[in-house]
This record gives C-alpha cells, sequence and structure tokens, in this order.
C-alpha cells in the first residue's frame, strides 16, 4: 500500500513540529520595570555627567558637548523657572504644556501658545499663563506642532529628563529653541 503524502501537508506538518520544539524550549523573560527605569537613570546620569548639554546663548542651545563649560547642568534636576521659546522654522507652531502634579502622577489642565514663523528671533519670547507667570518645573511635558497641515511635531520633551528644553543657570530659565 502506497501512502500519497502532500507537499503542503507535510511542510504544514514540519512548520507545526518546529513550533511545538520552540514552544517547550521558550523560557520565560520577567520585567522589573523599577529596577530598569532606576538602571537607565543611573546609565543616562553618567554619561550626562561626562557629556553634559549645551546651555549656552539661546539660539546655540542645541545639546552639545562640552564639559569644560561651567553653566553646565546635568539634565536630571530640580530647577524650576520661566520658559523663553523660539521658533527657528519655517512652520506655524503650537507650544501644547502639561503641568506635572506631584506627589500624585497626574497632570493639570493643559496650555498652548501660537508662534509664527521664526517669532522670537534671536532672544525668544519668555512664556506666561493667564494667571501669571508660567513655571516649568521637572516632569512638565512639552510638545509643539505645526498648524500647517504638515504633520511636523517636535517633541514630547520631558522637563528635567529630557536634552530639551534647556536649563540656562546664568539667567535661571529654561530655553526651548524649535529648529528644523
Amino acid at each position: 500500500m502506497i501512502l500519497k503524502v502532500y507537499p503542503g501537508f507535510l511542510i504544514a506538518v514540519l512548520l507545526g513540529l518546529i513550533g511545538l520544539g520552540l514552544g517547550l524550549l521558550q523560557e520565560r523573560v520577567e520585567l522589573n520595570w523599577a529596577k530598569l527605569d532606576a538602571s537607565l537613570l543611573s546609565k543616562t546620569n553618567a554619561s550626562l555627567r561626562e557629556n553634559p548639554p549645551g546651555a549656552g546663548k539661546l539660539p546655540n542651545s542645541r545639546p552639545v558637548a562640552s564639559p569644560t563649560d561651567d553653566r553646565q547642568i546635568p539634565l536630571i534636576t530640580t530647577r524650576q523657572g520661566p520658559l523663553r521659546v523660539t521658533n527657528q522654522t519655517e512652520y506655524p507652531l503650537r507650544l501644547a504644556l502639561l503641568t506635572y502634579q506631584p506627589p500624585t502622577t497626574s497632570y493639570g489642565e493643559p496650555a498652548h501658545w501660537d508662534f509664527a514663523p521664526g517669532e522670537g528671533g534671536s532672544q525668544g519670547v519668555t512664556l506666561s499663563l493667564p494667571g501669571g507667570d508660567l513655571q516649568l518645573k521637572k516632569g512638565d511635558i512639552l510638545v509643539a506642532f505645526a498648524q500647517d497641515g504638515s504633520r511636523r511635531y517636535w517633541g514630547p520633551y520631558v522637563v528635567g529628563e529630557t536634552p530639551l528644553p534647556v536649563w540656562n543657570a546664568q539667567v535661571s530659565e529654561w530655553q526651548l529653541v524649535l529648529q528644523s
């Protein structure tokens, strides 16, 4: 008696056996997010001590490795101060802010500001809220997006945790230069 084996059936059986074998060899991987976040944070801090971001003049405030500059402040900081923004793009932008509300992990009411292309020039514009001065603090979130339908965006930036905005210790303010 001769059995006829179809090639498609044979391939399916072989793939099933391989899958079953791999399933039996599979190891379980568990991540401890608290330890992972802490180790990532310590590596980031060590890297920043070696190569802190630039905090020089506003137009050149992109993060730059310059260990000899006294004005450099590590990213992980408890600095609190106003925000100066420059739109050096060719796009009309909206900058949105979510303020962090410690000790909870919630955020306050969002706020936003609109900028024309090139608004702020080389000096930037200090932002404020209808109720008074704006004071950025660690954990606040900023994101900017073009309002011309081009789908371009900048950020998100987490104050004190991402390279931008930059803390300028000379004038005690956060600076954000949005560039194309």
